[in-house]
């Protein structure tokens, strides 16, 4: 079974979880297998933040739920996107490669932005003028080629092309990122190989020997709500997994200064108590 027709088996066999008996274990035998994981919540609670996880076993076919209901509710995707951006960035020839650098709008932003910037550290910085040149340069008919081809949520344009992730009407799932992240990791998103391994190379943020941890942060800053992503996979060296996930975290409290550094933070806590990281 495929990692795009597994939602329904999801829903079932998370529903027959908490039911247990002879039905749960004809579904687990005959699908995937699914652990909810809401004992994990107190993660969420120990920095003051709601939070939904979701996290692949490829190798196994396990997967791992925190919250069934927030992991197929979507919300902006926030600068996770910009996995999908530096794709399209490519496979458009907006830059040839990730060290071809776009020129700075001069807006001043941040000092780790307030620069030109080649895809590989747009990404690293998490610059959003950066891809909001890439969509204007080629379109809002061919971001939405792009989207619509990926199967990218609900692939919503409106509301402002150039920042519809970040404040348009784009609404992505927890699952549907970890679909998409597991098609790059197999080379089976519609864009050519070597775009694929361009991406998945930049978004390495920690290479040792036991494990490689491939991730993007998000962060959408609206009136009322903070929405926190970090999204990617762990690659170890004992050929276990890979364990493609999603983490997402939202808070009404804009002073809570835990919201920034929690994003990625409550995702590798969780991914440690599954052993997953050591």
């Amino acid at each position: 079974m495929s990692s795009r027709n597994i939602f329904l088996p999801i829903i079932a066999i998370a529903a027959l979880i908490s039911c247990g008996g002879p039905a749960l274990e004809t579904a687990v035998a005959q699908g995937p297998k699914i652990s909810s994981r809401d004992d994990l919540r107190a993660v969420y609670d120990s920095v003051h933040v709601n939070g939904c996880f979701i996290m692949h076993d490829v190798k196994q076919d396990q997967w791992v739920i925190v919250d069934s209901i927030g992991v197929r509710t979507g919300s902006l995707p926030a600068s996770s996107y910009k996995v999908l951006g530096s794709l399209i960035a490519l496979e458009e020839g907006v830059v040839p490669d990730e060290h071809t650098q776009l020129p700075w709008d001069s807006v001043q932003r941040r000092p780790d932005v307030d620069h030109d910037l080649d895809l590989a550290d747009a990404l690293k910085y998490s610059a959003y003028w950066f891809h909001r040149d890439v969509a204007r340069r080629i379109g809002a008919d061919r971001l939405k080629y792009h989207w619509d081809r990926v199967g990218y949520g609900n692939a919503d344009t409106s509301g402002g092309f150039d920042k519809a992730w970040v404040m348009g009407n784009l609404k992505v799932t927890p699952r549907e990122q970890v679909d998409m992240l597991e098609r790059l990791w197999k080379d089976e998103l519609p864009f050519s190989k070597a775009n694929m391994a361009v991406v998945k190379r930049i978004m390495i943020q920690e290479d040792t020997l036991g494990y490689v941890l491939h991730g993007k942060t998000g962060w959408a800053d609206l009136d009322t709500l903070d929405i926190g992503w970090f999204v990617g996979w762990v690659e170890r060296a004992d050929s276990t997994g890979p364990f493609i996930f999603a983490n997402r975290i939202t808070c009404a409290d804009k002073n809570n200064q835990a919201f920034k550094p929690a994003r990625r933070e409550t995702a590798l806590g969780i991914l440690r108590r599954l052993d997953v990281l050591p």
